[in-house]
């Protein structure tokens, strides 16, 4: 069964979700407290797979309290639940909760966003990969790129396609706006999949506060990993995005549909920055062999871990599907050649399509996955199709 907490102090509240989660007893058990303080003796009684708590509640307001879930189990889903959409709150609920939604919360809205987390776990089934990503507030993002960010805000002639510009070639930049951007902040009934609505919808105002006060980008959680570039992720996923795309419209697949593969290919490494970010300054003793295995955990797990994270922090199921199965789509379940494929195809072309032997080695093809979509002779075409643009 979901272990579930419920935070408020408003009884009333409390209640009124007591009774609106009756029907799922059968799935969750479900405890509910009316403050922070009695709500962490409860979890250090027994802990739970997902933490809902108000935000403004006295002597520790839900930002905090989440903080400190965060610290103390770093494996626990934290969802926030709020009424304030100014900046400041915006910036605050970046920090501790994976997820945010609006207040008044309806029940089948709450319902579906503790499912779809709660379910997520299945995706990593490991207690010790779960707890390193639920640790990921912020991922690091190369100093230019940061830098050219800030100049493009701090310009009043500046536009949101120049912001966006620069966003959508950093995987940390991305990721960190279309999580704010599907939050409850904006209320938007279909999750966006275009990094240029995304930059839209947040706006430059608070695309100013956060960034500037360096709440969706630092480099506080520093690449640790030897070897491990950013520039070099970076420019490798911005090549997937560019394939995934030119695959999309080659298909005849719609706008949306090629914005979603280029979204997807930004994205699909991202797995691979959180364990960057995570390895220890201080290694154990047998440094070289603990590295080889975090490296090895890495290539392993990394789709996993990034479509994981990226669940937690609210993106649509098919871009976090797309991207825990983009080595293997024939698993994600699309019988067809969907997101997942456009990413898989997209994935290989980047490497395949490099001059230099050394790049182009990367993942093959799953077997058998376009002969059986009787896509197998497009190869060529995608490659053409691309060089000519």
């Amino acid at each position: 069964m979901i272990r579930i907490l419920f935070i408020d102090d408003d009884s009333q509240i409390l209640d009124g979700i007591r009774r609106s989660m009756h029907c799922m007893r059968a799935e969750w058990q479900m405890r509910f407290c009316s403050e922070p303080v009695a709500a962490l003796n409860e979890l250090s009684a027994e802990p739970a797979d997902v933490v809902v708590s108000d935000m403004r509640m006295p002597v520790m307001d839900g930002s905090e309290f989440l903080a400190e879930v965060k610290q103390r189990y770093p494996q626990t889903i934290r969802i926030l639940l709020s009424g304030q959409a100014e900046s400041e709150s915006i910036i605050r609920a970046t920090r501790s909760a994976h997820r945010y939604l609006s207040k008044p919360c309806d029940a089948p809205t709450l319902k579906a966003a503790i499912t779809r987390t709660a379910n997520l776990k299945a995706v990593l089934n490991d207690g010790q990969l779960a707890a390193m990503v639920g640790s990921v507030d912020a991922l690091p993002t190369p100093p230019k790129a940061y830098q050219e960010l800030v100049d493009c805000i701090r310009n009043p002639n500046s536009a949101i396609a120049d912001a966006a510009r620069i966003i959508r070639q950093d995987v940390a930049m991305t990721a960190k706006v279309l999580k704010l951007a599907n939050s409850g902040f904006f209320g938007l009934r279909e999750p966006v999949q275009s990094i240029d609505r995304a930059v839209a919808f947040v706006g430059m105002e608070a695309m100013s506060a956060l960034v500037l006060g360096q709440e969706l980008f630092n480099n506080k959680n520093p690449v640790t990993l030897p070897g491990f570039s950013l520039e070099n992720l970076g420019r490798h996923s911005f090549e997937c995005a560019a394939w995934a795309r030119a695959v999309a419209l080659s298909q005849q697949c719609s706008a949306r549909v090629a914005d979603a593969a280029f979204l997807c290919g930004v994205l699909h490494d991202v797995g691979r920055l959180v364990f960057a970010t995570r390895v220890p300054p201080s290694a154990p003793a047998q440094r070289r062999d603990w590295l080889s295995e975090t490296a090895m955990n890495m290539k392993t797990h990394h789709a996993r871990v990034g479509g994981y994270l990226l669940g937690l922090w609210g993106f649509p199921e098919a871009v976090v599907e797309s991207i825990v199965w983009h080595h293997t789509p024939s698993r994600c379940g699309d019988m067809g050649f969907g997101l997942c494929g456009l990413l898989h195809v997209g994935d290989y072309l980047s490497h395949a399509s490099q001059p230099h032997p050394a790049e182009a080695a990367g993942p093959e093809l799953e077997p058998g996955y376009l002969q059986d979509r009787g896509l197998a002779e497009k190869l060529p075409e995608w490659l053409l199709t691309r060089a000519q643009k």
